[in-house]
């Protein structure tokens, strides 16, 4: 059992049902949301130690957040209460299936307060793998620093270091995302990047040769997610693997490619092979894909098995 550390901004989260515009919806479905949270508790749920380090607000959507994770057994010992700034927020419509539209209350929030001190204490604490997005450093602030600060510190213990460019043009930081990520590609060990944000990080757009790219550039291990089309994954080693999508009814696209991650980096702690590690990822993405919710449907330990899927190795 490896033990994983994740940071960054979890929020409070309201979705009206499929079908259901937000001007004329009558209930909605509270939840909580974030990036790296999913990927630590798709990682618990397939037999992981994960931890999540954060900042929240001294309100109820923060003690909401705290206890979605904590009884996903997620460590929350490192997720600070912030009386100045309120947890933050999002509201994800479906007006109809296959269609999502989000709205968020971010601005000034508990997540954006994340400084290099709270990553220092999460750190402290030891973690056999570090897990960072591209999101937190966009949120403004010291929260560019904290990353920094994280994978400086994990590098320095020897600790793998896993990042997801995870581009959001619509967060403050988002134009100094590209030189962001690819300063910090010396420092990354495992690099998941989607097919729509190579630019983020290179200048090659094919999804075999970016990873192929990718490598030289720092990291061990690259995949590229490439939504219904699959991924395709590239090791230092050599191996070039390209795993299909697997094809399930489409209710909800938003946490997909965390949960993919999630997948991947399950698999990779239990030192199964590159195309294992992909199907993992996918059964992981096609679980959330056909639930509602960002983490609801991520697969355990025992389900992660059930559904088939081929890999097609690449030379």
């Amino acid at each position: 059992m490896s033990r994983l550390l994740t940071i960054g901004e979890t929020m409070g989260v309201a979705a009206t049902h499929t079908g259901d515009p937000l001007r004329t919806a009558t209930q909605l479905r509270l939840s909580t949301a974030g990036a790296e949270s999913t990927v630590a508790i798709g990682m618990s749920r397939l037999g992981q130690d994960a931890a999540w380090a954060g900042v929240v607000g001294d309100d109820e959507l923060g003690a909401r957040v705290r206890r979605d994770l904590a009884a996903e057994g997620v460590d929350v010992r490192f997720v600070r209460t912030d009386p100045d700034h309120p947890t933050g927020f999002m509201i994800r419509e479906l007006p109809n299936a296959g269609l999502t539209r989000v709205t968020y209350y971010r601005q000034h929030s508990a997540g954006s307060q994340l400084s290099p001190a709270d990553v220092e204490a999460a750190m402290a604490a030891g973690a056999d793998l570090l897990h960072l997005t591209g999101i937190t450093p966009a949120l403004g602030g010291d929260c560019a620093e904290a990353v920094r600060c994280a994978a400086r510190l994990a590098r320095r213990a020897g600790i793998p270091v896993s990042f997801d460019v995870n581009h959001r043009s619509t967060l403050p930081g988002s134009q100094d995302a590209a030189a962001f990520a690819r300063e910090l590609l010396a420092d990354i060990d495992i690099l998941f990047v989607g097919d729509d944000e190579l630019a983020v990080v290179t200048d090659e757009r094919d999804p075999e040769r970016a990873a192929r790219a990718l490598l030289r550039r720092g990291p061990s291990e690259v995949v590229v997610k490439r939504g219904a089309d699959g991924a395709v994954a590239a090791t230092a080693d050599g191996d070039l693997v390209a795993y299909p999508a697997l094809a399930v009814p489409v209710v909800d696209v938003i946490g997909a490619g965390d949960s993919f991650t999630a997948g991947y980096l399950a698999a990779r702690c239990e030192g199964r092979r590159v195309p294992d590690r992909l199907r993992w990822a996918s059964t992981a993405a096609a679980c959330t894909v056909s639930t509602h919710g960002d983490w609801e449907g991520l697969p355990t330990r025992a389900g992660i098995e059930h559904r088939p899927g081929r890999p097609a190795t690449l030379r």
